[in-house]
């Protein structure tokens, strides 16, 4: 009988710090020393990252947050959905990373009047309530953005810089899945 892989319910932040430091310190050494294999460096990371590798879905992020000049177009869309997915597939730091857009959400959750039961039947405690709370809201997300990394590890890359019509609908787009994430919680 063929066994069926279970991913991890977290990649330890100190894991993925470590990780995320180390592939992007590469990464990084390509752009100052060798640009014209970035991109072929690029593309391998962002293979991994469709395949799920979750610090290399949170390097993506990251390069995508500002671009690399000449070498890779900023376009906060994508670096906004992989950070989610790497959260929602229980990447600590890119939750932690992700706290400044999702922390009203946060109080919003641990202020519903469900939270005790969330609580309990979540396990939640003073340690990982950042974790836990963070990796449901970004599941919803993901669920509510359709976002899928097979597809965006193969989508072109396009400039699409930071617009405050982008921000305003990705706020609107976690207020819609705050009370998805209490009811998915709480079952």
């Amino acid at each position: 009988m063929d066994r069926i892989y279970k991913r991890p319910a977290y990649l330890d932040y100190e894991e993925a710090l470590e990780g995320f430091t180390d592939l992007r310190k590469t990464l990084n050494e390509y752009i100052e020393n060798e640009p014209e294999k970035f991109t072929e460096k690029f593309a391998e990371t962002k293979k991994k990252a469709g395949e799920g590798d979750l610090v290399a879905m949170d390097v993506l992020a990251y390069y995508y947050k500002t671009g690399v000049p000449d070498l890779l177009p900023e376009n906060y869309e994508k670096y906004l959905k992989w950070e989610i997915v790497a959260a929602a597939r229980g990447n600590e730091l890119a939750i932690e990373k992700l706290q400044f857009l999702l922390g009203y959400a946060y109080t919003e959750i641990m202020d519903s009047e469900d939270y005790e039961t969330i609580e309990y039947k979540n396990d939640i405690d003073d340690y990982n309530v950042i974790y836990v709370i963070g990796k449901n809201i970004c599941k919803m997300l993901v669920r509510e953005m359709s976002i899928f990394p097979t597809d965006m590890a193969v989508e072109e890359d396009d400039y699409k810089p930071y617009t405050q019509e982008q921000f305003v609908l990705f706020r609107e787009t976690i207020d819609k899945v705050i009370p998805k994430t209490i009811d998915f919680m709480k079952s």
